[in-house]
């Protein structure tokens, strides 16, 4: 295995990783217990998010090391332009027309432009 890509994490970070594991599981089993023992109004809604926040949890467990360093291959103000297009596209669905062309003009713009400046 090439050690030039193992990614260390300091103590702190691997307590709040591990932290991120235990609320995890149990919020996932908490979504079990509530499925299985709960009555019909409370344990739909309860096992619903608690098991859709623990999905979450669990995935941004595995995905901890990676957001220690940001992606290289994309452009610094693409995620902003991104975050502002899923707020239009919340706010109005139909605008997907325009928004999604435009955020792909803009990433392919900043590569570029990325690119360009590399060179010299």
């Amino acid at each position: 295995m090439n050690r030039k890509h193992v990614i260390q994490l300091s103590p702190e970070s691997q307590a709040r990783r591990a932290m991120v594991l235990f609320l995890s599981i149990g919020l996932l089993v908490g979504a079990l217990l509530a499925w299985w023992f709960g009555d019909k109004t409370w344990s739909t809604f309860a096992s619903a998010a608690m098991g859709r926040i623990g999905l979450v949890m669990a995935a941004l467990w595995l995905a901890w090391p990676s957001l220690t360093r940001p992606a290289r291959w994309l452009p610094p103000g693409i995620a902003v332009a991104c975050v502002l297009g899923l707020i239009v596209l919340a706010a109005q669905p139909r605008l997907v027309v325009f928004v999604l062309p435009a955020i792909g003009v803009l990433t392919f713009l900043a590569t570029i432009a990325r690119g360009i400046r590399g060179r010299k």
